[in-house]
């Protein structure tokens, strides 16, 4: 079988998914296009190589005065919705000698259209569907619930229409008259066999350049642990004048090392870490990214269904003690179900 994979390029978790899903279609025999851009194309080509991946536009988040702006989003990406015919055509160009068997799609527009001119069967592989097919968590304001509601109206928009729908999310529940799949955290083959190792001398620091006013506020956490921050995801200009923080380039073997020996993490709440910390258990201080409503509504669920494990960052805020974190094993074997799905729609 060979799987076209879309996904959007932004931020780790995506690629984070894709790399589980696409290294699980790998395994059981089956061949693998991803189309993508961003960090998700530095990861995935240095796992499969630049023979697997193809290069496409993708959304991308649009800032005012270095923080997201809703309506520059929503503007900057309007060709996405609205002329992805005329974006879709060297990816379709490149697809005909390709030929593949089925497009997945995870946040990402381009895969519906090539479906469509290939007449093959389109997946959705995602977190976000479950802003329309599942319940949101208890206190969430009304104003946050029609954001919801406009952000589900945008997931379904990138697929209109798909054959099988697959939600990668962890504690949250499925409403009764949805027809998607819940397959739980989809994890990568290494969190199979990891275990949390804690060495009592450093912490992960997982952020994104917006949110850069942080950084000195868990600087004062660093030297008040007085334990080393590790810090991803931001360029190195962004930490190099704070006394306890190093930055970390991008990869993955080595963001995984450091996370497993890790005191702690401070982090953005999105899908895949949160998921990731669950399996292992590491305690984690949250920092969403502001006007980012999917990461505050990630940290109440996560705080509502784990509070010794999850809390939110200030420089005070209190680190749970090891005792009082509980190492998950539920809900973990998203990806083997995934696939199992995505190889018996085929089989239909």
């Amino acid at each position: 079988m060979r799987v076209c994979y879309g996904l959007v390029g932004m931020t780790r978790g995506h690629a984070a998914r894709a790399l589980a899903i696409g290294q699980e279609l790998i395994d059981r025999g089956h061949e693998v296009l991803f189309c993508t851009e961003g960090d998700a194309e530095e990861l995935l080509i240095a796992r499969f190589g630049e023979q697997s991946v193809f290069k496409i536009t993708t959304p991308k988040y649009h800032l005012k005065h270095g923080r997201l702006s809703i309506w520059r989003t929503v503007f900057g990406n309007r060709k996405f919705l609205f002329g992805r015919r005329k974006l879709a055509k060297p990816l379709i160009a490149h697809l005909k000698q390709w030929q593949p068997d089925l497009t997945i799609s995870d946040y990402e527009p381009l895969m519906w259209q090539a479906s469509k001119e290939f007449e093959i069967p389109h997946i959705t592989v995602n977190s976000q569907e479950f802003f329309r097919s599942s319940p949101m968590p208890k206190g969430l304001s009304l104003a946050y619930r029609i954001i919801v509601h406009v952000n589900g109206m945008i997931v379904r928009r990138f697929s209109p229409t798909a054959d099988l729908r697959i939600v990668g999310k962890i504690l949250v529940q499925k409403r009764a008259k949805s027809k998607a799949q819940f397959v739980g955290a989809i994890l990568r083959k290494e969190f199979d066999s990891l275990i949390w190792q804690p060495q009592g001398e450093h912490f992960v620091v997982y952020s994104c350049p917006m949110l850069e006013q942080s950084l000195a506020g868990i600087n004062q956490l660093a030297q008040r642990e007085q334990k080393r921050g590790k810090v991803f995801g931001v360029p190195p200009s962004m930490v190099e004048d704070f006394d306890w923080l190093d930055h970390q380039p991008t990869s993955e073997s080595g963001f995984i090392t450091a996370v497993c020996h890790a005191d702690f993490a401070v982090a953005t709440p999105g899908n895949q870490f949160m998921a990731e910390t669950l399996q292992l258990g590491i305690p984690v201080l949250m920092t969403p990214t502001p006007k980012q409503f999917e990461q505050e509504i990630n940290a109440k669920i996560q705080m509502q269904a784990r509070p010794l494990q999850y809390a939110m960052f200030h420089p005070e805020a209190k680190i749970p003690k090891l005792s009082q974190v509980n190492h998950d094993t539920n809900d973990v074997s998203g990806r083997s179900k995934a696939v199992d799905l995505i190889e018996s729609l085929l089989k239909q």
